[in-house]
C-alpha cells in the first residue's frame, strides 16, 4: 500500500461551513420577486384604505372618583368609608360612564340622532355593500345612534389612580373634544340624581315604616301600664314603691340596731359599776352630765369649806358640823343624779328594743311583699324590655328619616371633573405610519415563506417516492431499457456505465482517500450514486467503507436493511466506537456505517470531535465512501466537509441550487479543501 496523505488541515476558529445561510440567500435573490413583490402589494393596500378610511379624532376628559363619600355633620365619617382600596368602585364607575342612561343623555343634549355620523345614515363603503347583497334592514334610529355611540366612547382607569380617563372619538378634532365633555358632564349628572333619587328612596322607605313602629312603641307601653296596673305594682320606670321602702326599712333596722348596741353597752357598764367598788361617776353620761358637775363643784367648795373649819374649831363646833352637813348633803345630791342617769340608761336600751322590734317586724312584711312582687316584676321587665327596643329602633328610624330628608339636595358622592377634554392635535386613527410599517413587515415576511415553499415545491420535479426500491446486489437490466420509464428497479443500472469519470477519479485517488457525495436537488436517481460507486471499488479488489451521514432521509441504510442498527449517531453522541458499528452487508461483501439510532444535538462541539475521530480511523481502508444527503442537511453543521479529502455536489443540471452549490465551492476551495459540481442525469452525466 502506498502511504496515506495527511487529512487536510481545517482552519482555526470556524465552526461552520456556512451552507445553510448560503442556501438561503441564493434562494430569496432568485425569488426577489416575491421577497419584495409581496409588501408593495400590502402597503399598495394600506394606501388605498387610508385614501378612503374615514379620519378619526380622540378627546380625552378625566374624572377623579374618591372611594370616600363626602358626608353631613350628622354623619359619622368612618361608617362611609370604603373597605379595601376602593378598586372595585372605581371599576364599576367605568361601566356606568357608558351605561345607556348617560349615553342617552348625551345623544339628548348633542342631538346626535339627527347626526349621520351617529345615526347610521352616512354613506361609506360598508353600507354599499350591505344594500348590494341585501342586508341594509331598517334599524331604530335611537339605537342605532346608541350603539354608536358605544363604539366611539371608551373608558380607562389610569394604573395605581383613582382617575378615570373618557376618551370619545369623532369626525372632527372639535367634536370629540365636545363628545368627551359632554360624556364627563352627563356622568356626572346621573350620578348626582342617581344619589339623590337613592336619598329621596330611602327616606320614603323609613318614612314608611315608622308609622308601625309608632304602633308597636304605643302597644308596648300600654302592656307595660296594664300589667303594672293589674298587679298594683307602684313605681318609676326603674324601681318600684315597694323596693324603695324595703331599702328605708333596712336602713332604719340597722341604725336601731346600732343604738341599740350602744344602749345595751351602757347598761352593762352601769351593772358592773353597781357591782363593783367603782362609782356611777364613770358612766360617760354622768361625766358629760351639767348638773353632775355642778354639784361636783359645790362639792369641791363644801370638802374644802369643811377642812377649813377643821383647823379653826373644834369637832363639835356648829359651823364644823353644818359643813358637814353641807357635804353630806351634796354627796347624796350626786348620787341621786348618778342614779337618775343610770334610770335614763336602762329606759333608753328599753325603748331601743322596743324600736328594733317594731322596725324589724316591719322590715320582715315588706321583705315578704318585695319577694312576692319579684315574681311579678319577672314579666313586667320582658314588657319593659320589648316596650324599650321598640322605642329605640323608633327613634333610630325617626332619626334616619330626618337626615335622609335634609340629605336629598346635597350631592354626596364624591366625583368631580379635574381635566376637560381640549381639542386634539393629530388623528387617533388611522395610523399611517404603524400601518404602513406593518404592511412592510408581514409583507417580507409572507414574501420570503412564499419565495421558500415555491423553491421547495419546485424541487418536487420528479414523481412521488416508490415504495419498493431494489437492493444494490438486484442484477443489472439491459441497457437498452427506455431511459424515460424512471423505474426505481433500474435506475442503479442505469448510472452504473454513466458514472464512469466519477468512479475512475474515485479509484485513481490515493489509499484511503475520503469522498463526500452531497446532492444538490432531491432526486431518486441521485440516492443510487453512493451505492453504484462502492459497488465499482469492491469490483476493483479494494476493500471500501461506506458511510451513512444523510442524517435527515438516510436512504442507504434503509435500503441496505441496517435501519435498527446502532451507527453514526449513536459515535456521535458517544455511545459506540466506530469500530463498533461497521455492518457487513453480506450480498455485495460492502462495509457500511449506518445512520444509527440516537439523537445529536445541533452544532454539539463532542460530536464534532466524535466525527473527526471516526473518519481518521476509517482511513485504513481503501476507499472511504460518504452519503452526505442533501444539501443543507443537519449532517455539514459538524463540519463534515472539511473532514473529508474530497467534496462532491451532484446536480441534475444547470441553473436552481447548482448555482448555490457552485458559490459554495467557491468557498470550500478558500478553505483548502477540494470541492466540485457532477451533473447526473437520467441519460447523461458530466463533470464540471
Amino acid at each position: 500500500m502506498s502511504p496515506r496523505p495527511s487529512s487536510p488541515t481545517i482552519p482555526e476558529g470556524r465552526d461552520s461551513d456556512g451552507v445553510d445561510f448560503r442556501n438561503v440567500v441564493g434562494i430569496l435573490a432568485r425569488r426577489r420577486n416575491w421577497v419584495f413583490g409581496v409588501p408593495l402589494a400590502l402597503c399598495a393596500l394600506v394606501v388605498a384604505y387610508l385614501l378612503v378610511a374615514h379620519p378619526a379624532y380622540t378627546g380625552t376628559a378625566q374624572v377623579f372618583v374618591d372611594p370616600r363619600d363626602q358626608y353631613t355633620p350628622k354623619d359619622d365619617p368612618l361608617q362611609n368609608s370604603v373597605p379595601g382600596d376602593g378598586l372595585l368602585l372605581v371599576e364599576s364607575q367605568l361601566k356606568i360612564i357608558t351605561s345607556n342612561e348617560v349615553l342617552n343623555r348625551v345623544i339628548e343634549q348633542m342631538n346626535l340622532q339627527n347626526d349621520p355620523e351617529f345615526n347610521g345614515e352616512r354613506v361609506g363603503l360598508g353600507r354599499l355593500v350591505k344594500a348590494l347583497i341585501g342586508l341594509g334592514k331598517p334599524e331604530d334610529r335611537a339605537l342605532v345612534t346608541l350603539r354608536n355611540l358605544r363604539k366611539k366612547v371608551t373608558t380607562r382607569r389610569i394604573d395605581r389612580s383613582f382617575v378615570i380617563d373618557i376618551l370619545a372619538s369623532a369626525d372632527t378634532a372639535p367634536r370629540a373634544a365636545a363628545l368627551a365633555n359632554a360624556v364627563a358632564t352627563s356622568y356626572l349628572e346621573e350620578q348626582a340624581g342617581a344619589n339623590s333619587a337613592f336619598q329621596r328612596r330611602t327616606s320614603e322607605a323609613i318614612s314608611a315604616q315608622l308609622g308601625k313602629l309608632r304602633q308597636e312603641v304605643k302597644r308596648g307601653e300600654e302592656a307595660v301600664a296594664a300589667y303594672k296596673a293589674a298587679n298594683n305594682l307602684v313605681g318609676a320606670r326603674s324601681r318600684m314603691v315597694s323596693e324603695q321602702q324595703l331599702d328605708e326599712a333596712n336602713t332604719q333596722l340597722t341604725n336601731a340596731k346600732t343604738r341599740l348596741a350602744d344602749a345595751q353597752a351602757r347598761v352593762r357598764l352601769i351593772e358592773t359599776i353597781e357591782h363593783g367598788d367603782a362609782g356611777l361617776d364613770a358612766v360617760p353620761e354622768a361625766m358629760q352630765s351639767a348638773a353632775i358637775v355642778q354639784l361636783r363643784g359645790r362639792l369641791a367648795d363644801a370638802s374644802r369649806e369643811e377642812a377649813q373649819l377643821a383647823q379653826i374649831d373644834g369637832p363639835n363646833h356648829p359651823a364644823l358640823q353644818a359643813a358637814r352637813a353641807q357635804v353630806r348633803d351634796v354627796q347624796a345630791a350626786i348620787q341621786r343624779e348618778l342614779k337618775t342617769i343610770a334610770r335614763s340608761v336602762r329606759n333608753t336600751y328599753a325603748s331601743e328594743r322596743t324600736n328594733v322590734q317594731t322596725l324589724q317586724a316591719n322590715f320582715d312584711a315588706l321583705k315578704t311583699q318585695s319577694q312576692a312582687n319579684e315574681k311579678l316584676l319577672v314579666p313586667l321587665r320582658e314588657l319593659e324590655r320589648k316596650a324599650e327596643s321598640s322605642r329605640i329602633v323608633y327613634e333610630s328610624f325617626l332619626a334616619k328619616a330626618k337626615t335622609a330628608e335634609e340629605r336629598q339636595g346635597i350631592d354626596t358622592t364624591n366625583i368631580r371633573l379635574i381635566s376637560r377634554a381640549t381639542t386634539p392635535e393629530n388623528k387617533s386613527w388611522p395610523p399611517a405610519m404603524i400601518m404602513l410599517a406593518a404592511a412592510i413587515f408581514a409583507g417580507l415576511t409572507i414574501g420570503i415563506a412564499l419565495a421558500l415553499a415555491r423553491d421547495y415545491f419546485d424541487r418536487q420535479d420528479r414523481g412521488p417516492e416508490p415504495d419498493a426500491v431494489a437492493e444494490p446486489d438486484v442484477p443489472a437490466r439491459a441497457a437498452a431499457e427506455p431511459a424515460p420509464a424512471f423505474r426505481p428497479a433500474v435506475i442503479a443500472q442505469h448510472h452504473a456505465g454513466r458514472l464512469s469519470a466519477l468512479s475512475e477519479d474515485l479509484l485513481a485517488a490515493p489509499q484511503g482517500h475520503t469522498m463526500v457525495l452531497v446532492q444538490v436537488q432531491r432526486a431518486a436517481w441521485l440516492d443510487d450514486v453512493a451505492l453504484q460507486l462502492a459497488r465499482a471499488v469492491i469490483a476493483n479488489e479494494m476493500d471500501v467503507m461506506l458511510v451513512d451521514a444523510d442524517l435527515a432521509r438516510h436512504r442507504t441504510t434503509s435500503r441496505l436493511g441496517f435501519d435498527k442498527a446502532p451507527g453514526l449517531r449513536d459515535v456521535m453522541a458517544g455511545i459506540a466506537a466506530i469500530n463498533e458499528v461497521v455492518q457487513l452487508h453480506k450480498p455485495t461483501a460492502m462495509r457500511i456505517v449506518p445512520v444509527g439510532l440516537s439523537a445529536v444535538a445541533e452544532r454539539d462541539p463532542r460530536a464534532r470531535q466524535a466525527l473527526s475521530l471516526a473518519f481518521r480511523q476509517l482511513r485504513d481502508f481503501d476507499r472511504v465512501i460518504v452519503d452526505g444527503g442533501e444539501m443543507g442537511s443537519t449532517a455539514s453543521e459538524f463540519g463534515l466537509y472539511y473532514l473529508a479529502d474530497e467534496v462532491v455536489f451532484l446536480a441534475q443540471g444547470p441553473g436552481g441550487k447548482s448555482e448555490d452549490a457552485a458559490i459554495l465551492v467557491d468557498l470550500l476551495k478558500l478553505r483548502q479543501v477540494k470541492a466540485r459540481v457532477v451533473f447526473v442525469e437520467p441519460d447523461v452525466s458530466v463533470a464540471a
